[in-house]
């Protein structure tokens, strides 16, 4: 199984205050490197993150289907498993050419997926799987999940994930810090990143883990040991398996 860790892959924008299809961000060559391990390209599933939502389930789901294909990919089926699907989720999930995980609230996600006993599923079936954002989060094998605001700041940050990689990343670095203040998230980030260390990454930044190395392709910083530094910028790539592996 190849597995795609995102932060955004930029599949949607807001225009005009109505969000529209656009083109994947291909800053850090995603396109190039998802079609190397995409060769069919029929059937194309979306993991939702709130079960409940169908509307908004259905619309993020054929918005993204859609700038895939735009961006070169030749989905023919579109399937969202949510609550409607999620007892057919292990037939769907069959010959599933790409699986991908949205974002969303990172702990309801995951609780959805436990339901769905989707490592399970993807373990057994599924050939390349993104995750974005929430659902790179939940492609861990222990979840770290910082505070989105300083409401979340009592919520839990490590839980079982679904246990497709050893990497943990902290999406959307930089470009939207969620507190009032940045310092304050990063403070946390510090203080987290002795237990757990992560990669931080913007939006258009991403890691492949092919079950042997993890590559980092455009801007990226590592967290650990109360420390922060930035290992790879946009336009180029690192390997950063002799890490993970010391890790783990």
């Amino acid at each position: 199984m190849i597995v795609f860790l995102t932060s955004d892959v930029g599949a949607t924008k807001k225009i005009n205050g109505v969000r529209q299809v656009t083109k994947l961000d291909n800053t850090n060559f995603f396109v190039e490197n998802l079609q190397k391990y995409v060769k069919g390209g029929k059937k194309f599933v979306f993991v939702s993150s709130n079960k409940n939502t169908y509307d908004i389930n259905d619309s993020y789901g054929a918005l993204t289907f859609q700038s895939f294909n735009m961006s070169g990919f030749n989905f023919e089926q579109l399937y969202v498993i949510d609550a409607r699907t999620q007892q057919q989720a292990e037939e769907i999930l069959k010959d599933a050419d790409l699986v991908f995980l949205a974002g969303g609230d990172t702990i309801k996600e995951m609780e959805f997926f436990e339901e769905l006993n989707l490592s399970k599923l993807l373990k057994k079936h599924a050939k390349v799987v993104v995750g974005q954002s929430a659902g790179a989060l939940n492609l861990a094998d222990e979840v770290y999940c910082s505070p989105e605001d300083k409401d979340e700041l009592e919520n839990k940050r490590y839980f079982k994930g679904l246990g497709l990689t050893k990497v943990n990343i902290e999406p959307h670095y930089k470009h939207s810090p969620h507190f009032d203040e940045w310092d304050d998230l990063q403070k946390i980030l510090l203080e987290d990143s002795p237990k757990k260390p992560f990669y931080a990454i913007v939006d258009g930044a991403y890691i492949v883990d092919d079950g042997k190395k993890q590559i980092l392709f455009g801007e990226g910083y590592r967290f650990d040991g109360g420390k922060c530094k930035q290992i790879c910028e946009n336009g180029k790539s690192l390997d950063i398996s002799q890490k993970e592996r010391k890790k783990a």
